[in-house]
């Protein structure tokens, strides 16, 4: 099953994040300019704004005209193949990359949702494994903008917990572990019995 992100929902999403930032940025430097300017005499309004504004101006355009280009390509070249046996995740404008995440190694699927995704009724999956954490590094794998997002997780799940059923996922299991040597337990039994005497 081939799956696609909304693109229109996920591009306002970043919208709306964009904005955020832009307003956090700008009350800030709203507050450190009162502050500077008015603990430090030496520097006057006007200056604060020649040398301070045109940077913070400049980097607010750079993220609201440039960015947002990528932002849509990504998008637009990023899908999800749900397989038999895997979960394949294809992104990348210029160079292309496919995450094939086997549902032997996965350990869960998360289901998040920011503040925007709920109003924009979308929602991300995140696919942890055995081999991730998220103090360690974040997730394998993010399955971003999906409206149908609570069916696809339930039903991750439940693929994942139908391999662990059968053992398919546990390596470990496949190789019984061995019985040691009833020669090799007597002569380890005989050395801690001259060890224990020694030590009395």
């Amino acid at each position: 099953m081939e799956l696609r992100p909304d693109v229109s929902k996920l591009m306002r999403r970043e919208m709306f994040t964009y904005l955020t930032i832009s307003v956090v940025i700008i009350l800030s430097f709203l507050i450190i300019q009162i502050l500077v300017v008015n603990l430090d005499s030496e520097v006057t309004n006007s200056e604060f704004i020649k040398y301070v504004w045109s940077w913070v101006a400049g980097f607010l355009l750079f993220m609201w005209v440039i960015v947002p280009w990528f932002q849509y390509l990504w998008i637009t070249r990023l899908s999800y193949s749900i397989e038999d046996e895997r979960v394949v995740i294809h992104k990348g404008i210029i160079v292309k990359k496919s995450v094939s995440i086997p549902y032997a190694a996965i350990t869960d699927f998360t289901l998040s949702r920011s503040l925007y995704e709920r109003w924009l009724e979308i929602g991300t999956i995140l696919i942890q494994t055995a081999g991730q954490g998220v103090q360690a590094g974040g997730h394998e794998g993010r399955m971003e903008g999906l409206v149908d997002f609570e069916t696809l997780h339930s039903s991750l799940r439940a693929r994942v917990k139908a391999i662990r059923g059968t053992g398919q996922g546990d390596q470990a299991m496949e190789t019984p572990p061995t019985d040691l040597d009833g020669n090799v337990m007597q002569a380890i039994l005989d050395e801690v019995k001259k060890i224990n005497r020694k030590l009395d």
